[in-house]
């Protein structure tokens, strides 16, 4: 149990850094940064409130990080966040046909995290 420990600390940070440069673009970025990444609406209310919604994760990391062990909920409430996260994406694109590079790496990105936060993850007592 406890190398498994160490590896979901490690991805929990890792999840908290991730999240909070996620909430830093989102809410703080120069709208010419995020008409790069191909924002429709870069300027919108909306588009700085999804910023919210990654800072939030980020505070959730940092409590399960406590006691990784009997904070699983939490583990497990992210992974199947970000796997509904990574359907939006796809399917939005799919619908829309649109062209950008950022959704599709946010996607691979929360792809390979959930896959290790999955693999990683501790067993429940």
């Amino acid at each position: 149990m406890a190398k498994n420990l160490g590896c979901i600390k490690l991805l929990l940070w890792i999840g908290i850094v991730l999240f909070f440069i996620w909430f830093l673009t989102f809410c703080f970025a120069p709208e010419s940064l995020l008409a790069s990444m191909s924002f429709m609406e870069t300027q919108g209310f909306f588009l700085r409130m999804y910023g919210i919604f990654p800072l939030g994760w980020a505070v959730l990391f940092l409590l399960a990080l406590k006691d990784a062990e009997k904070n699983i909920a939490i583990i497990n409430g992210a992974i199947i966040t970000g796997a509904l996260v990574i359907i939006s994406i796809v399917v939005y694109h799919l619908v829309e046909s649109t062209t950008g590079w950022f959704h599709w790496l946010s996607a691979v990105v929360l792809l390979v995290f959930n896959a290790l936060l999955f693999v990683c993850r501790p067993k429940p007592a």
